[in-house]
């Protein structure tokens, strides 16, 4: 048996939690969250037994193995810290931080302590992304050369709503702009040069970014993200001989097809599992005493928070 608790208690945590409990062999037992009261109604509403008032007294006294954090962008970085201190696995929402210096601290800790860490990029886990780095690598497109991807939806404008708060961690390239950026990764390894443009949002959070990356091999990739445009979230990656499009949403995707000029070729239709396949490698992960998922690593990890801290620090 796996024994989680969960820090936060919003949408995501909610997720987190019927994927956890529909798990064989997984239990929700804590919950934290710096409103007691919201603990308390997420808690009684599920049957949790442990109430905490702050993620380190959630780490330090409920008896649980892991823990999703899924606090907002600006407490990752302490609340990741106060787990591994006390020797539990994490689960952390992207981005795993907000600077690249946070990233480096945590990854590091884990390493010293040898305890667990993974950011949830539950996009590398997904029948989709096996399925397209899949095609790519069995040469279906030939070598590829571009990548278009963008993730944009109309947000809430609360200026005091966690999308658009600097205090909170807000803005697209963190939450949306993570998803285009890693897939980049996936297919072409760390980029060689990033041309930035962004368009800020009244409260200086980026409303919109977009990012030009050349790779040492040639290729190109194109992303964007978007708080304020229904834009959608669909992914092409173009070779010499063919394009495979992943449609909307790529990070989840329930249909890829592969394009030769005009002509639809083939298409393929994969399954969307949620957060379950994630889930069930940081328990895989737990189980052997890995301290990082060799399917998205710490090095992962730190190589798209390069790109994104690069991109932040030029707005």
């Amino acid at each position: 048996m796996t024994y989680w608790g969960i820090a936060g208690t919003g949408r995501m945590a909610e997720a987190m939690y019927n994927t956890i409990t529909a798990l064989p062999g997984s239990s929700v037992v804590a919950v934290a969250s710096s409103s007691r009261s919201r603990a308390e109604a997420f808690a009684g509403k599920r049957g949790i037994p442990g109430v905490y008032s702050s993620v380190g007294e959630m780490a330090g006294r409920a008896p649980i193995d892991s823990v999703y954090v899924a606090t907002t962008n600006d407490r990752h970085h302490e609340d990741v810290l106060a787990c591994l201190r006390q020797g539990k696995g994490v689960l952390c929402e992207k981005p795993l931080a907000l600077t690249l210096a946070q990233a480096e601290e945590m990854v590091a800790e884990a390493s010293r302590l040898k305890v667990f860490l993974m950011e949830a990029m539950w996009m590398r886990f997904q029948p989709a992304a096996e399925t397209l780095l899949g095609r790519v690598e069995a040469g279906v497109i030939g070598t590829p050369r571009l990548l278009s991807a963008g993730f944009a939806i109309k947000g809430n404008d609360d200026p005091g709503g966690r999308w658009f708060s600097p205090s909170l961690g807000g803005g697209s390239l963190y939450d949306l702009g993570v998803y285009p950026v890693a897939l980049s990764y996936l297919l072409f390894g760390p980029p060689s040069q990033v041309e930035v443009v962004v368009i800020p949002a009244g409260t200086g959070v980026d409303a919109q970014t977009g990012l030009a990356m050349v790779h040492p091999d040639g290729a190109l990739a194109m992303v964007w993200s978007s708080l304020v445009a229904d834009g959608g979230a669909e992914a092409v990656v173009a070779g010499e001989t063919g394009r495979i499009v992943v449609h909307t949403p790529f990070h989840h995707a329930t249909r890829l097809s592969l394009f030769r000029e005009r002509e639809l070729i083939e298409t393929w239709e994969v399954a969307d599992l949620g957060y379950r396949p994630e889930v069930e490698e940081v328990e895989r992960c737990l189980r052997l005493g890995l301290t990082e998922s060799p399917c998205w690593s710490h090095r992962d990890s730190l190589a798209v928070m390069t790109t994104i801290s690069a991109a932040l620090e030029r707005r």
